[in-house]
């Protein structure tokens, strides 16, 4: 599942920054070139900006994109756009659910392996890189600070992979209990609702385009 419902406002462009070009692709279809090209990859679903749908089809048709299968227009927030692009699919129980951001064009094999190994393990991955300077988090007041020992401290990022059943119930307990409804993505909802997931081995090069920056950096990676 290809998440590519942003609209890139911080990037400062017409167009929302997943359909951008650059050396004259889009940085979706470098995206899903990577699930593409990836042997354990059976389909793919993009959840894109609505209205936008058309364009995410004539992306996978130009640029052989044999895998997509199901093109639906995204909710109002990360979270229910997962949740959407998993209604729209049909899975067996136990298939595993690759949830990764369409402006992370930079992914590699080793870190799709690397959560498809782990969720068959455990059930639930999510690709992490460990932070390299020191982290704090403030209390009550700026006074009440508090260090978090960088040896435990990761940053998270896509993709992450789920068993299709544990992502299906984890929404319905949210909708039936509400425990989780302000959870920022998938895996932090997996987290509110004390769910098994475990951090993957994930590429510091899987940046995620954001800025103008970021953009520049792409470039000089291709």
């Amino acid at each position: 599942m290809i998440l590519a419902g942003g609209s890139g406002t911080r990037i400062g462009k017409a167009i929302p920054k997943q359909f951008l070009k650059v050396g004259g692709k889009p940085i979706l279809a470098y995206t899903m070139d990577r699930f593409q090209n990836h042997p354990a990859i059976d389909s793919m679903v993009v959840v894109c900006v609505d209205g936008w749908e058309n364009e995410v089809w004539e992306i996978a048709h130009a640029y052989g994109i044999g895998k997509l299968t199901v093109v639906v227009a995204g909710g109002n927030s990360a979270l229910s756009s997962i949740k959407k692009g998993a209604e729209a699919i049909s899975c067996a129980d136990e298939d595993i659910v690759i949830v990764h951001d369409g402006v992370r064009p930079l992914v590699d094999d080793a870190s799709i392996d690397a959560v498809i190994a782990d969720c068959t393990r455990y059930g639930g991955a999510i690709s992490a890189v460990p932070l390299i300077e020191h982290v704090v988090y403030v209390g009550g007041d700026r006074t009440d600070v508090h260090y978090i020992p960088r040896e435990n401290a990761f940053r998270t990022i896509t993709p992450q992979a789920y068993r299709y059943h544990k992502m299906m119930h984890a929404f319905r307990v949210m909708e039936d209990t509400g425990k989780g409804a302000g959870s920022a993505f998938i895996g932090t909802l997996m987290m509110d609702l004390g769910e098994t997931v475990v951090l993957s081995k994930g590429s510091e090069k899987n940046i995620k385009i954001t800025e103008p920056k970021d953009l520049v950096y792409f470039e000089t990676m291709l």
